[in-house]
């Protein structure tokens, strides 16, 4: 009896793809645009994410003088964020740099970017510290 194939999409560049079951896991070439994908059982998920309290849009302050003509008012856009630590749940407790883009790639999907990456340093239970990576998204809201 034949081993079904694993159909799962290039996070590339969205192709639908196929390959036999024994290579889930591993890594393949996306015969549309090159890039190197996992296979997998199916595509990255999110959990939803918590819900965050609302605060109410703040007030534009009054202008005490008129604008001169020709000249527009600035809307006020409001932004989301959102911290990724080495530790997030999404992980599950392995994490690499496959796992990472991985993540990222599903976060762009929902129209989150990157704003900005750093290490921070994390204290261990030995009393000493290591450095923790930490991703910043963010998004209009």
């Amino acid at each position: 009896m034949p081993t079904p194939n694993v159909h799962f999409k290039c996070l590339h560049c969205g192709e639908a793809l196929e390959a036999p079951f024994e290579m889930l896991g591993q890594l393949m070439d996306c015969p549309t645009c090159g890039e190197t994908v996992e296979v997998q059982k199916a595509p990255v998920t999110l959990p939803p994410p918590p819900s965050a309290p609302h605060l109410p849009p703040r007030p534009v302050p009054k202008l005490k003088m008129p604008l001169p003509p020709g000249t527009a008012k600035k809307s006020v856009r409001l932004k989301e964020y959102k911290v990724l630590t080495q530790r997030d749940e999404r992980f599950a407790g392995a994490f690499s740099p496959e796992k990472l883009e991985a993540v990222l790639n599903a976060y762009a999907a929902l129209g989150w970017h990157v704003v900005s990456v750093a290490t921070i340093p994390v204290p261990d239970a030995a009393g000493g510290s290591r450095n923790e990576m930490i991703a910043i998204l963010g998004r209009d809201k």
